[in-house]
């Protein structure tokens, strides 16, 4: 009796404190800001933008207010804007349709999206009775059309998107306490009132008793972590007859409850009306009846990557044997129902959840016997299976394997509740033993981190740590497992035509070697040679990288800009010795370019017109002075297919980028 006592003045204290942290709150009006945040063109998660939000106490409306803006000369085609909230964990998402792995549950749990262009002035996602805590945002520009992704790429066209969030939190006064009747009191200037209460104890369930002083009919609704109202909410009762319960099932610790008590008729309220209301645990020790689950906790173990962790029992008990891999035995004779409690926090956060189960059957039950094991997954209280959301049921067969995984879970208590099912006669049933060995771990991206055609990365985005996969060979998606867009079989037939293609110079360097012209064979020896290793390495799959990617496709560039100029300069008549000093000037020139930037077509095309320029003026220079056509019209006739070869290849590459 003295330890009744001393429990439920700390957990009295503890409810007083807790409340005192959140009255500070109250009334008042709250903000949070994030001002002109770079968002980029979606390919895959690592272009998302991930935004954090707090919502720190009940509120009845939370508004986001969003502002676009560009910078540069950006096209008069407008981009969507893609923005996702989800309370508790990273949005998830496939704007492009992309599948996820097999047997991954994608489901979510308050999920609010908003796709946007210009034309939209001021978009608003305005959310009534947000949940409680943490918020997270995801923005992008969904894919542009090639011809706009182009200009932007021409003129340095940027993408900005400012939020606002503002919410003002509702004072909440009544603060209920366990096994205490607290005194309220409805008026006609207050026909609703809110409470709320705080679970420090879980795996009981709540009873809400409450007696009225007349017979109008009182209307009750409860919402755990965020404020009830008629169409939302988790719980609803109606009072009738001055007194009336309501159960609430078995929640984990560490929760908000409100209720808000409503007079159905305003004209009872010609008199104030007066209540007294008592909240009741039942601590869940046992199961009667399948309605009540005792759940078991769990450690979770660390390891030394990001989001890698295993959940193992803390103790051991007659059905549960622990280990890093647990299991359990069940049957017909014992009706009892397993649960298993872990937390998801934010070090979970980024990562994907596994659960895996594998199950046998006692070698000598009839094989005839269906007998199976069902479960569900389930957030802040354990539930049956016929009581679960259908993307959380499981289903084991006997002597099979089942893998479900939840990618960026979100943070709460999460429940793993397993059942024994069998279809047979009770004697055959009760014989029936079929063991479950079962994990959950935690792990960066996918367990086979990204298969084959993926690389897993642990990426931040202003200050959210996540992990993703970045897919290569046309293949996307979560896991890249989606081949919708794989050209895997085109690949090496790529890499070979893009290398094989330069044997094309050996004829250039054969005859500059054949006419003693070695600066310019050794030019197009080394744009050869670096064009073609270049190009093995710069694939998905198939490469072969002599060195660093960019040194390799530095060298490219060079030696491609180089090739042109030191042909053009050598076409020029003009003595050998300045001839060998403009190789000089020139190729220096192609390292500077290059080096300020390889991707800038114009200092290309100046730089080829300048050298043609000065070619063509050396020829009408040498004609007046000759008085005769310089070259001859055989030789020009001779130019005249590679004057065309090269002025194809210079629209290609400016206008096509390739």
């Amino acid at each position: 009796m003295t330890l009744e006592i001393l429990l439920t003045k700390s957990l009295s204290i503890e409810i007083e404190r807790l409340s005192k942290q959140i009255f500070c709150f109250l009334g008042r009006d709250f903000g949070q800001h994030y001002s002109r945040i770079r968002i980029f063109e979606y390919d895959g998660y690592s272009d998302a933008k991930f935004l954090k939000f707090n919502i720190h106490g009940p509120t009845k409306v939370a508004n986001w207010s969003l502002t676009f803006a560009t910078e540069g000369k950006c096209s008069n085609q407008f981009a969507n804007i893609h923005f996702y909230l989800q309370s508790g964990a990273y949005p998830l998402t496939a704007p492009r349709n992309e599948s996820f792995p097999q047997a991954y549950i994608t489901s979510r749990h308050n999920l609010f999206k908003l796709i946007f262009n210009q034309t939209l002035i001021n978009p608003l996602i305005q959310i009534n009775s947000p949940s409680i805590g943490t918020w997270f945002a995801m923005t992008f520009i969904d894919r542009l059309s090639s011809t706009v992704e182009s200009k932007m790429a021409k003129t340095g066209c940027n993408f900005y998107l400012s939020t606002w969030l503002d919410y003002q939190v509702v004072p909440i006064t009544l603060a209920l306490i366990l096994n205490e009747p607290i005194q309220i009191e409805l008026t006609y200037n207050k026909p609703s009132i809110y409470a709320s209460y705080y679970t420090l104890i879980g795996n009981s369930r709540i009873i809400i008793l409450s007696e009225w002083s007349n017979d109008c009919d009182i209307i009750i609704l409860i919402k755990t972590n965020s404020l009830p109202n008629l169409s939302l909410y988790d719980y609803k009762t109606v009072c009738k007859n001055k007194t009336c319960s309501i159960e609430i099932d078995q929640l984990s610790a560490f929760i908000w409850i409100y209720f808000q008590i409503t007079v159905y008729n305003l004209s009872c309220l010609t008199n104030p009306i007066h209540s007294e209301i008592i909240i009741r645990s039942t601590e869940c020790l046992s199961s009667v009846n399948n309605f009540c689950i005792q759940s078991y906790p769990t450690r979770r173990i660390m390891f030394n990557y990001y989001y890698d962790f295993l959940y193992v029992p803390i103790y051991a008990t007659d059905r549960l044997n622990r280990g890093s891999t647990s299991s359990i035995t069940l049957n017909g004779k014992d009706s009892s129902i397993y649960s298993y409690e872990f937390i998801v926090d934010d070090r979970n956060l980024g990562g994907t959840l596994h659960f895996d189960f594998e199950s046998r059957i006692a070698p000598f039950v009839s094989s005839n016997v269906n007998v199976s094991v069902v479960g569900c997954i389930s957030k802040y209280r354990p539930l049956l299976f016929n009581r679960c959301e259908h993307d959380y049921k499981i289903i084991i067969e006997k002597n099979s394997i089942l893998i479900r995984s939840i990618p960026y879970p979100e943070m709460a208590l999460w429940y793993l509740t397993l059942q024994y099912a069998c279809n047979g006669s009770i004697n055959e049933c009760q014989n029936a033993s079929l063991s479950v060995m079962f994990q959950i771990s935690s792990s960066q991206c996918t367990k086979q981190q990204c298969g084959t055609y993926g690389v897993c990365r642990i990426l931040t985005s202003q200050q959210n740590l996540f992990s993703t996969c970045s897919c290569i060979a046309g293949y996307r998606g979560y896991g890249c497992t989606d081949s919708t867009y794989a050209y895997l079989s085109k690949s090496l037939s790529s890499v070979l035509f893009l290398t094989i293609s330069n044997l094309m110079f050996l004829p250039a360097i054969i005859l500059a070697t054949y006419r003693h012209l070695y600066i310019e064979a050794l030019i197009y020896f080394f744009n050869m040679f670096f064009s073609t290793f270049y190009h093995a390495c710069d694939q998905d799959i198939n490469k072969l990288c002599i060195f660093k990617y960019d040194g390799l496709q530095l060298s490219d560039f060079i030696g491609s800009y180089a090739s042109f100029v030191i042909t053009l300069i050598t076409m020029a008549i003009i003595p050998r010795s300045i001839k060998a000093f403009l190789f000089m000037l020139g190729v220096l020139t192609c390292i500077v370019i290059n080096s300020r930037d390889r991707f800038d077509h114009l200092q290309f095309i100046c730089l080829i017109s300048i050298t043609f320029i000065f070619t063509i003026l050396t020829w009408i220079i040498v004609s007046i002075r000759y008085r005769r056509l310089q070259p001859s019209p055989k030789r020009l006739l001779l130019y005249t297919p590679g004057f065309l070869l090269a002025f194809t290849a210079l629209i290609l590459f400016a206008f096509c980028e390739t």
